[in-house]
């Protein structure tokens, strides 16, 4: 067994015995730390408890210390001042240590986590310490690869984590531990379900009274949500289960370049098909392929596809580059309905083809790119274009879907053209058809639910509690009447509904926050007076709930 091993097995058997040995030898926890019953947090006189908050972003990703122009005391008067209680407090492990003299630990980043208890104790509010920035690289896009390939990452977070519960495993200011912000493991579920399960050993060597805030996978490369929706299980009775939304994600992120968002319309839409957990299904296989070599723009037409198979639920254009070699370009994709009697009924023509945020590219094999080329295009001067990819591959318009309707057929056109294109290639458009077990949504209230209750339910079927840890609108969702206040109104509404603890993401940047200017502390004159007052509004009556 190698070393890897051994650590991960080693930290299963301690966590079993931590969990054993607690009911056996319970630890004297100091008043007034939360605990958990069933669905329910509750406090340390057996009340339930709802965090309801906001995060603390900290600059993360700036890899600053300290980040002192992110919030001081006058910011906690202000998230009290909105009826909140709760801060999910983002931390960078370089606060804490260098990579250049790991296990050593910064008396200013421990002094820096003393004042913000200070504040949250002076103004009633409980912390999440959340660990968003672990050694090994920030996990949410899937860059982050090296806390999964390499043992010393891990062992370096387990020592972290311990040693910031053993500082403050008497600390009733602060509600609990957040393992790991967004994991994405790299090859497998198991690779998160037991570095959670290292985590939690190390914190409960020291410290049995703390929550413990354990999230799903934010995905796993390569591999399909699992039946547990990637959250790792744990034998642990002071666990509370993470979860975000952002859905629909074409909305909330739009118009951002670091998200591949284009225009994301508003909310709510009627006209807008919202949809989960869909696969793909079939396609429009017969349509005709460009030729090889180099050749100018082409108009192709493609053949119809009559929709006579009830699985079938959605259809989005597919822009195939398979084996191209060289260069393939597209522009001016279109999908035409025809009705039953094979009459014109619809054109859907939303696909951008000056933009990749319309547009998703994949490869079998990992070879090529796909992207914008401002080499020139049928009408103006950008296109879409597959370069270099020697096998399988395709940009998918997944932005915006079609509904078809049973009985209809479909046909894509556009054009094409190509530069060195392989003998082997075949580069077409193609209608991908895709299916779902979930229902179909408009863009509205009645979407966002269906997307909580996944959670709910998984959370009562076990009967753990659930914590909404990130939820939030870009700036560009609260500008052109596009519907921001609708949409963080009727996400607060179902957390209220479903009593899940729940904090804004978040308080102080230039991308979702309160407050911008990055880089300086928050100053009124720069804020989102409009989403302050709703959250105020929202959040000031206090909340009571029965067991």
């Amino acid at each position: 067994m190698n070393k890897v091993l051994t650590i991960v097995f080693a930290a299963a058997l301690l966590l079993t015995g931590a969990c054993a040995n607690e009911k056996e030898q319970p630890q004297t926890a100091a008043a007034g730390i939360l605990s958990v019953e069933g669905e329910q947090i509750i406090d340390s006189t057996g009340k339930v408890m709802q965090l309801r908050g906001i995060a603390f972003g900290n600059e993360v990703w700036s890899n600053k210390e300290v980040p002192d122009t992110h919030h001081n005391e006058a910011d906690y008067a202000r998230v009290k001042a909105m009826g909140m209680n709760a801060i999910r407090f983002y931390m960078n492990y370089r606060t804490f240590e260098d990579d250049a003299n790991p296990y050593v630990y910064k008396p200013s980043g421990w002094d820096w986590i003393d004042r913000n208890i200070a504040w949250a104790k002076k103004y009633g509010i409980y912390l999440i310490l959340n660990m968003h920035f672990p050694q090994g690289g920030y996990q949410s896009q899937g860059y982050g690869d090296a806390l999964w390939n390499e043992p010393v990452n891990q062992q370096r977070l387990a020592a972290l984590w311990k040693a910031i519960a053993s500082r403050y495993k008497n600390t009733p200011e602060i509600a609990g531990f957040g393992l790991l912000n967004e994991p994405t493991p790299n090859q497998s579920m198991d690779q998160w379900q037991q570095l959670a399960a290292l985590l939690t050993t190390e914190i409960r060597g020291v410290d049995t009274a703390h929550l413990l805030f354990v999230e799903r996978a934010n995905w796993v490369k390569g591999q399909n949500e699992d039946e547990n929706l990637n959250f790792p299980v744990l034998a642990d009775r002071k666990i509370v289960y993470e979860f975000h939304s952002y859905e629909p994600i074409q909305y909330t992120h739009q118009l951002f370049d670091w998200s591949g968002m284009g225009e994301g319309g508003k909310y709510p839409d009627e006209s807008e098909i919202t949809f989960s957990n869909a696969q793909w299904y079939t396609a429009t296989f017969n349509n005709p392929a460009l030729e090889s070599g180099t050749t100018d723009w082409h108009y192709f037409t493609g053949d119809r596809y009559t929709v006579n198979d009830p699985i079938i639920k959605l259809a989005v254009p597919a822009l195939v580059g398979a084996a191209v070699g060289g260069q393939v370009f597209f522009d001016d994709i279109e999908i035409r309905e025809f009705d039953a009697s094979g009459a014109p009924a619809r054109v859907f023509d939303a696909w951008s083809t000056n933009s990749k945020a319309a547009w998703y590219y994949w490869s079998a094999n990992g070879s090529g790119n796909g992207d914008v080329s401002n080499s020139g295009g049928v009408t103006d001067g950008s296109c879409l274009s597959i370069a270099g990819a020697t096998g399988d591959c395709n940009l998918t318009g997944y932005a915006k879907v079609i509904a078809p309707v049973q009985g209809y057929s479909y046909q894509i056109n556009g054009w094409m053209k190509g530069s060195n294109v392989s003998a082997a290639a075949a580069c077409k458009l193609r209608i991908d058809f895709l299916t779902t077990d979930a229902p179909l949504f408009s863009r509205n209230k009645a979407y966002l639910e269906y997307v909580i209750k996944r959670y709910t339910d998984w959370g009562q079927a076990r009967q753990v509690p659930l914590f909404l840890g990130e939820f939030g609108a870009g700036i560009h969702c609260f500008e052109n009447n596009k519907g921001g206040l609708e949409w963080v109104s009727d996400m607060v509404d179902i957390a209220l509904l479903n009593r899940l603890s729940f904090t804004y993401h978040t308080y102080h940047e230039d991308n979702f926050g309160l407050y911008y200017g990055y880089g300086t502390l928050p100053d009124p004159a720069q804020a989102n007076q409009p989403l302050i007052d709703l959250l105020t509004q929202k959040l000031s009556t206090p909340v009571s709930f029965a067991k």
